[in-house]
């Protein structure tokens, strides 16, 4: 593999990368090692993945597809003819990686095995994404985003107080797994350097949303009291949440005594500091609307802007709450260039991770662009020899 566009060597490179997965949590995870200069091969049905056909189309591709599969290559392989196992088979011999996200039983039903493609080569770390893991009650259910949200508690602790229980607006069931599952990708080729061989790296979406429940987790097991949604505030500190502004919404961030009381005197509310509702935090949460309705009298005459202006002069985290435009195109946003325009004019989003050995994102393979390569790929010597 060559270097990226600065020059300097990739930081996954000669690490190939068989990706099967479908949709988003696969794909995602391969999206991670791709970005990070693997050769990643992305393995389609002859009708392509369905979320070629999500929209929004721009110039006749799915923009959800460019975005989740950039820095790919891409191939067609029929997995209901022999012949497209077979294929596959040579593949799993000559690759470091392997990324799926079938449902449960799916692989063996194939004839592929998870066991199989690990003694076809010893080296292999396959990365199984599913609902709810290899094992428990659960493990043969399908599931998707909304599943998994539902049944972590992450809905539960989403969304108004008082309301329905809520999905987070992205698909962080499907997004969580595979970041896992980079992450275990990694972990399991530093561990084959030290070994000789590789594994099977178990990642399910109930998993990845339960682990990442932090101080939500920490009530629910110490605590009897109720772990509900709150809206926009933090269910152990106060101030923190979203508040109204004469012409908008503010998002601030108060925590400690000593940060209330500089929140206090730059609104002019130095009386809140010898209220007994609000001088310690815990007292805060006790009386969080109470309090809530005396931020948001302090701030109905300033603007947005102002408010956001006079908390960051004494160091206080505040921010406008952006509308999702908004968002991509703020000045911060440009200057790290969230947005990336590939060679074909295509924008879509830049990978978070900024290293030297990183890449930047190059167009998602149009069905079977890479078709031509098979016969390369499969004549090289296999990774177990």
């Amino acid at each position: 593999m060559t270097g990226n566009a600065r020059g300097t060597r990739r930081s996954l490179e000669h690490v190939r990368v068989l990706d099967l997965g479908r949709v988003l949590a696969g794909p995602f995870c391969g999206m991670v090692l791709a970005d990070l200069g693997a050769e990643v091969i992305k393995v389609e049905p002859p009708d392509g993945d369905v979320a070629r056909r999500f929209a929004p189309v721009v110039d006749g591709t799915s923009a959800y597809f460019q975005w989740v599969n950039r820095n790919k290559l891409g191939v067609t392989l029929d997995l209901r003819d022999p012949a497209g196992i077979r294929m596959l088979q040579r593949l799993v011999e000559r690759c470091d990686v392997l990324i799926e996200n079938y449902r449960p039983g799916v692989l063996h039903r194939l004839g592929l095995p998870v066991e199989m493609m690990l003694e076809l080569n010893p080296r292999l770390v396959v990365v199984s994404i599913t609902g709810f893991g290899r094992d428990g009650p659960l493990a043969d259910l399908p599931s998707f985003d909304l599943i998994a949200q539902a049944m972590s508690g992450m809905m539960a602790a989403t969304g108004p107080e008082g309301g329905q229980p809520t999905r987070c607006g992205v698909s962080v069931g499907d997004l969580v797994p595979g970041l896992y599952g980079a992450i275990g990708a990694l972990a399991a080729l530093h561990e084959r350097s030290l070994t000789g061989r590789g594994q099977h790296v178990d990642v399910a979406m109930l998993d990845s949303l339960v682990s990442i429940l932090e101080s939500v987790a920490m009530r629910a097991l110490y605590t009897d009291e109720p772990v509900v949604a709150l809206g926009n505030d933090h269910g152990v500190t106060i101030p923190f949440g979203t508040y109204r502004a004469r012409d908008g919404a503010v998002a601030l961030v108060c925590g400690g005594d000593a940060k209330f009381a500089v929140l206090a005197r730059t609104l002019d509310r130095e009386r809140w500091l010898t209220d007994a509702r609000f001088v310690t935090n815990a007292a805060r949460v006790a009386h969080r609307r109470a309090l809530r309705d005396e931020i948001e009298r302090a701030l109905a005459t300033r603007t947005v802007d102002e408010v956001v202006a006079q908390l960051r002069a004494v160091d206080l985290p505040a921010a406008p709450v952006l509308e999702v435009r908004e968002a991509l195109h703020q000045p911060q946003a440009e200057h790290r260039g969230l947005i990336h325009e590939q060679r074909d004019g295509f924008r879509t989003l830049a990978s978070a991770l900024r290293l030297s050995g990183s890449v930047p994102p190059t167009p998602a393979p149009a069905l079977g662009e890479h078709n031509q390569l098979l016969p390369q790929w499969v004549a090289e010597p296999a990774r177990s020899q």
